[in-house]
């Protein structure tokens, strides 16, 4: 059963944004920041239960409760985590990113070394321009970019679509037309279908600013180095994942040498987390107290090192 958060409110930040988040979990345990996916926000760890870690959901600018930063990099956002840190009481912590969080959870990773304890990246969205994104549904994301008022128009008719429709009414349109693999078909078909598009809708009520800036920071150049990341990292993946391949974890493998890879055999984007829950929280606990249990990845099916 889905637990729900323990608490959710706003951060203001020094320049006087408003930041949503969500808690989950345990909050004397190792803290985590999440970063959600594309297009989601703070209530998306509610489709899992979350245990023996304090798990800290915030919504990017521009989705559900945060306001939007015009003109937002990939960099900009460490700061805005440092600074919820601070509010919250949290000194150091394990970042983790699912889908269109993974850039996100990699810049945090990069940039606030002295704070941040450990990586998961988590079925996640990788550097452009790198080839691992044929095939996919984050192909199309990505080319949305580069054609002029394509962009706007799609975020614009796709916040409709969810606003539009009821929860039940827009997850039926999302397994009759969303091609997805059946493991990802079957975990989605009950209540965590209705907690991923109720999702959807908390993120676009607002608008769809946060989209949009999404879609353009993912197909851009990353604004900082990837390879930077030292810090412990475990990257999970389903090998049936069609909205982000599983070739992006391959490029991260290369880019983070160190890493730990665990690619699970016929699990797809969604599928991935609900039926491996407690092995990915159990390597967030793990990263959180700064090194990776050798038992969660003992079925890793590991890549070669760049250049290898």
């Amino acid at each position: 059963m889905q637990r729900t958060h323990l608490r959710q409110d706003t951060i203001r930040l020094p320049d006087g944004r408003r930041l949503g988040y969500a808690e989950y979990g345990d909050p004397d345990a190792p803290p985590v920041i999440y970063c959600h996916g594309f297009p989601s926000c703070r209530l998306e760890p509610g489709m899992v239960e979350i245990s023996g870690i304090r798990l800290v959901a915030l919504d990017r600018p521009g989705y559900g409760l945060s306001d939007p930063r015009p003109g937002r990099r990939l960099a900009d956002w460490p700061a805005d985590v440092a600074a919820a840190a601070d509010a919250l009481g949290i000194e150091r912590f394990a970042v983790a990113g699912v889908s269109g969080g993974a850039p996100y959870a990699a810049a945090c990773a990069a940039l606030l070394r002295g704070r941040v304890t450990g990586l998961a990246l988590i079925c996640g969205i990788a550097p452009p321009n790198m080839g691992w994104e044929a095939g996919g549904a984050a192909a199309q994301l990505m080319m949305l970019d580069r054609l002029p008022g394509s962009a706007a128009l799609a975020a614009v008719l796709g916040r409709r679509l969810v606003l539009g429709l009821r929860s039940a009414s827009l997850l039926r349109t999302l397994l009759r037309f969303g091609r997805l693999p059946e493991a990802d078909r079957r975990v989605l078909a009950g209540r965590v279908g209705i907690h991923v598009v109720d999702s959807f809708r908390e993120a676009l009520r607002n608008g769809p600013q946060g989209a949009l800036d999404d879609a353009r920071i993912f197909a851009q150049p990353w604004n900082f180095t990837v390879e930077d990341i030292s810090v412990p990292t475990v990257i999970w993946h389903g090998d049936m994942d069609n909205q982000v391949p599983v070739a992006a974890a391959e490029v991260y493998a290369r880019l983070i040498s160190h890493a730990e890879v665990c690619i699970k055999d016929g699990e797809g984007h969604f599928s991935l987390v609900v039926q491996y829950n407690h092995n990915i929280i159990a390597s967030l606990f793990a990263i959180a107290e700064r090194y990776v249990l050798t038992d969660v990845t003992s079925s890793a099916r590991t890549f070669p090192p760049a250049g290898g």
